[in-house]
Formats: structure tokens, sequence, C-alpha cells
């Protein structure tokens, strides 16, 4: 049977039917969230204003266009074209209505009313969403996060739904356990860093009270977690630190510690400048739980179900199963939301029994999150994730298929993964950071043989350091000799401010960055094209008899074609003939 065009890319992973509809739903959801901020906080010129109108009118003008283009016949879609194009003008209205009610919810919000007048004292209800860790500010021990159910102020109680960044010092942080209600007192105010719009500030006495405790899974959770934080308190300095973030996604430096003891006590210095060594060298990403963990513990279920010849039932099952306990254990991210949702969509396929396809599932994630929680269009983290996740499916392939020439395979490979990956999140990492790692690629190289047995260590350790101390912090040990591969590649390739190249910040610079790497795929696709003509070329003149043999070089076959031009359409002298029965016939299709 014949198989057109879009029917071989509906085949396996190469489904890509989504992805307009993704990308239209994240700009969708952006665009909503920036017109929501000028129309509610516009400012004094009103340049918004006539963005806006721009952006209307050409919506305008170019579906008039089309309107007019099909009713005079100049442009026939078809059935596929129709429906993608409902699709996409659906999932455009189902985002922006979403952004909209959910922003206008969060600033109708009685906690958001009352913070745009000023800081205020309240007191509240509410529970606690996040792990305690050491604040990003001087003015609190402790930081977390935390969802309000009802707020006080003035003597008026009212009902409200407002996420806050909470911040508390001395005695409060020991208290507070995520998954906890509490009845809070502070003073509420506007967030000026962070993802959180609203800041709760615990009063020193009495600042958080417990109301009710958390549920037994989070205990348990909880428990693991400090089990083996207390398995890597007896190694190094680099491996106290190092060894969480690459298990469950936090530094050890980061880790809020209520009775510090000598052993757990680590040189912030020393902590804030590995940090700065692993961003410069560009493997900070190590130290944030994604796909690769989830990758690794589907990898090790799916063999095992094998082993056991279980039904696809069952290992979708089993796999979902991992996924969630693996993502109940990890340190709550944008990166590990996208990991699971992902994972789960590829093992409701294999229950299904069909290939996975990764573009879809990728496509369909972004959707389902960003429609539920538009905040996430503007979260960095996420963005990251998914613009790696792309670059390796669309990239990789291409990349090492053209390393191999010069490469091992498996060295080719690796670069491809690194490389393909670096080039999508690079835009996303210039609007955070305007500088480019140019040590990126090799230090990926360098540390990738350890990261998979480092990671598959510690997440052992993780399960066994609750119930046998001594062989999670053995695990942790190992573990710990993996991330000194990092500490040193790091420290060697990320040691000096020239291993970073600046560049312009904002939206300027993540358009250049998408600009150049445009510029520089032409580029190579086109010299991979020449030397392929070349070599077929080159084919066609080591064949005997052939009438070009002894051409060698381009400007030879050039040269020839001028000289032998004249001599096949003849010269106007050849052509005296100018008779209205031999005008316009050619002098070579004329008869003598």
């Amino acid at each position: 049977m014949r198989m057109d065009g879009c029917g071989r890319r509906e085949q396996g992973s190469r489904d890509w039917r989504m992805l307009p509809v993704a990308l239209t739903v994240w700009a969708a959801a952006l665009g909503t969230r920036w017109l929501f901020a000028a129309v509610m906080e516009p400012t004094a010129d009103g340049w918004w204003m006539d963005v806006g109108i721009g952006w209307v009118l050409a919506a305008g003008a170019f579906g008039a266009a089309a309107g007019v283009g099909v009713g005079r016949g100049w442009w026939r879609p078809t059935r596929a074209t129709v429906w993608m194009t409902t699709m996409v003008c659906c999932a455009a209205l189902t985002a922006c209505v979403s952004t909209w009610c959910v922003n206008a919810v969060v600033w109708h919000d009685p906690v958001s009313v009352r913070v745009r007048d000023g800081p205020v004292h309240a007191v509240m209800q509410g529970t606690v969403r996040a792990p305690v860790t050491v604040a990003d500010t001087f003015e609190a021990d402790c930081q977390s996060e935390a969802r309000l159910t009802q707020v006080t102020i003035d003597g008026v109680s009212m009902g409200t739904s407002a996420a806050v960044r909470l911040y508390a010092s001395g005695a409060q942080c020991a208290v507070l356990e995520r998954d906890a209600r509490y009845r809070f007192s502070g003073h509420l105010a506007e967030n000026e860093f962070g993802g959180q719009r609203v800041r709760l500030t615990l009063d020193d006495a009495q600042g958080a009270r417990l109301a009710s405790a958390p549920p037994l899974a989070s205990r348990i959770v909880a428990h693991m977690q400090e089990a083996f934080f207390a398995a890597t308190d007896d190694l190094s300095e680099q491996a106290r630190v190092l060894v969480p973030g690459l298990t469950i996604g936090v530094l050890g430096s980061e880790r809020y510690v209520v009775r510090s003891s000598a052993a757990s006590d680590i040189d912030a210095t020393y902590a804030g400048q590995l940090e700065e060594r692993f961003r410069r060298s560009g493997i900070m990403h190590l130290m944030a739980v994604s796909g690769g963990h989830f990758v690794l513990v589907a990898a090790l279920v799916r063999r095992l179900c094998a082993r056991l010849l279980a039904h696809r039932y069952v290992v979708a099952v089993a796999t979902v199963g991992a996924y969630l306990g693996l993502s109940a254990l990890m340190f709550p991210s944008d990166s590990v939301t996208r990991a699971l949702i992902m994972g789960c969509l590829t093992a409701a396929a294999t229950a299904a029994g069909r290939r996975p396809q990764a573009m879809s599932a990728l496509c369909w994630t972004a959707v389902a999150v960003i429609v539920a929680r538009p905040d996430m269009a503007a979260s960095y983290g996420f963005a990251l994730s998914c613009a790696a996740v792309f670059g390796i499916i669309t990239c990789t392939g291409a990349i090492a298929a053209r390393l191999e020439r010069f490469l091992p395979a498996i060295v080719a490979e690796a670069v491809a993964l690194t490389v393909a990956a670096q080039c999508c999140t690079l835009p996303v990492q210039i609007l955070m950071e305007p500088a480019i790692p140019l040590m990126s690629v090799p230090a990926n190289l360098i540390v990738s043989p350890v990261v998979g047995a480092a990671t598959m260590t510690g997440l052992t350790g993780l399960l066994t350091s609750w119930c046998c101390p001594q062989m999670g912090g053995a695990l942790a040990w190992v573990a710990g000799w993996g991330t000194k591969v990092m500490e040193c590649c790091a420290m060697w390739l990320g040691g000096d401010d020239r291993m970073t190249l600046p560049w312009s910040d904002g939206v300027t610079g993540a358009v250049s960055v998408l600009g150049a790497e445009a510029a520089i795929a032409a580029l190579v696709t086109a010299v991979d094209r020449l030397r392929t003509d070349g070599r077929r070329l080159q084919a066609r003149t080591d064949e005997p008899g052939e009438p070009w043999q002894a051409m060698r070089n381009r400007y030879e076959r050039i040269g020839l074609w001028i000289n032998q031009t004249p001599k096949v359409f003849g010269t106007w002298e050849d052509q005296a003939d100018h008779s209205s029965d031999n005008r316009g016939k050619c002098p070579a299709m004329r008869r003598d």
C-alpha cells in the first residue's frame, strides 16, 4: 500500500501533528498573561495599547485575506488543513480563556487586593506545599511554599486560595512540615522575587501553630529524605552538596538543618563557588531531577517485567507506579511535573499496544499542563525541560549521522545528545542569564559515563537509608565518587570567566541566539549537500568512457560549459535564415 507524506510522519515517534497546537497554546498563554498584566497595570505612555491594537488589526487582516482567498478560490485548503486550523484556533481560545480566568481569580483574591495597598499583618490558615529549604534572603532563615485557605485582616475573615512564598526564622522553621495544616500569623506583602506574587513573613513568636499533621505518605517521604541526608553527613564536602542534588534535586547546601552539627555544616562560600562553576561549565542541569531519572527507572522496570514475561498491562501499571513513587520522593519542581506526565502518557501507549511517540507525548504534556496551570507557560524550569526533550527528539539523529563520519558511533551519539539539548535550551538560558557556556559539550561528555551509575546508586541509597543506614551510607559514598568527577570537571572547565561568552539579554538575546543557530544549521546543511553532490559527480567522472573524465574541479566544468554552449545552440550567423517558417525554431532542430 502506498503511503503519503502525512502517513509517514504519523509512524513511530514521528507524529508531529500536535506540535502546532502545543506551540499555539504556549504562545496564547504567554500573550494573554502579558495582556492581562498590561490591562490591569497600564504603563504611563500606554504603548501596550498600540501593540495590542496592532495585533488585533493584523489578526483581522489575516482572517479577512484567508476568507477572501477561500471565497474566490485562490486557496483551496485540504481537509487536513481545515482540521488542523480548527484545532489550532480551539487550542488558542482555550488557552486564552484559561489564562485570563486564572489571572483574574488571583488578581481579585482578597490577599492580592489587600497587599497591593502595602504590607499588612494578618492571621491565616493554610497548608505548606513544599519542603523547607534555606532562605534566599538575609531577612529569614528558611523558606517554603504555602497555599492559604482563610485570612483574617482587621478583624474581617475572608476565604482565599492565594499561593504565597513563606519565610520564617528561628524556632518557627523547626515547626514547618510539608503537607501539614497551620494557623499562621505574620505580615503579607508583594513578592519582588520568586514565582509567587505574595510573600508571608511569619512572626517570631507563634508564627506557625500546627492545626493538623501531614498525611502518612508525606511523613514516610520526609523520613526517607531525612535518613538519606543523614547518610551523607559523614561524606566529603562535595558529596554532601552534590549527592542530594543529583539524587533528589536539592543541593545539600540548600537543605535547612534545624539542629546543626559539625558533620552537617557546609561552607557556604565553597557551596556558592561550586554552584557557580557548575553553571559556567554547563552541567548545572545535572543537579535538577529531570527525565533522566525517569528513563533509568523505567528501563529497570521494563527489564524486570521482560524477565518475568509480564503482560503489557502489567508493564504499564508497574511503570506508572514507579513514576509516581519516584516523583513523590523527589524535590517538587516543574521538570518533575513534565517528566511524570510525559512518562504516564508513554506508559498508556504501551498498555494500548502502540509504539510510544515521544513528540506527541511531549506536545500533549505541554498542552495539558499549560491549560491546567497557565503560570507554567512562564516557568523557566518547565521551558528548559520541554526544550531539552524537543531537541533530543528532533536533532539527535541528524547530528549523530554527520558526526559518525569522524567519530566512533558511541561518541557521536553522546555528542549529538548534548548538542541537540544545548541548542534548544540555549535561548531559554539566555533569558535567565545572558551568557553562553562554551565548554558545555566537553563537560557533559566527561561526566556522562558516571551520571547514570551515580544516579542509580544515589536512588538505591535513598530507598535503603531509612531501614539500613550503613548500606545507605555506603551507597551514598559510592555515588560521591561519581560526583567527585563532576566537581573536578566543573572546577577545571568552569574556573575562568573566559569559559562563558557574554551575550545580550532579554528577548533580543534569545532571538539572536536562534538566528545564529539557524545560520549555522543552514551552513552545515549546505556544506553537507555540496559534499554529497561532489561525491556523486566524482563517481561519474571515474566511470570509463565518460566524456567528462578529464574534468577534476568545478572551475574546469564551468569553463567547459561556457565553451560548449555556442556550439550547441549555434551562433547568430548560423541562424541567417529568419524566414517565417524557421523563426522561433532551434537551429539544431532544422533540416538542411
